[in-house]
């Protein structure tokens, strides 16, 4: 039971530091054009995210009597979250600071 405190306790700093970044990610590697659509569609992906697997860890509790299987679950879509942002920044690449300003 200690264990589980611990990962609550861990997700919940982490994730007060992750969500905020999206905003400058997405302003730095693509268009400033398209930023408000972008952060809105990331912001809604996220949100849909964080409903549906809470969601989905709960049926597959129930299916199998085990969180174990849920963890498989969550740890599989970070790896294809975590593929897809590497696979996004290998194909763009962040704007170049103005120096005119300087």
């Amino acid at each position: 039971m200690i264990s589980l405190y611990l990962v609550i306790m861990i997700f919940g700093l982490s994730q007060g530091e992750i969500v905020p970044s999206y905003t400058l990610i997405v302003r730095e590697y693509m268009p400033a054009k398209e930023a408000g659509a972008r952060v809105g569609f990331v912001m809604m992906a996220t949100i849909m995210g964080m409903a549906l697997g809470g969601w989905l860890s709960g049926v597959i509790y129930d299916l199998s009597g085990s969180y174990m299987l849920a963890f498989v679950n969550g740890i599989v879509w970070n790896g294809m979250n975590i593929a897809i942002v590497l696979w996004l920044i290998s194909r763009s690449r962040p704007r170049m600071p103005n120096t005119a300003l300087a």
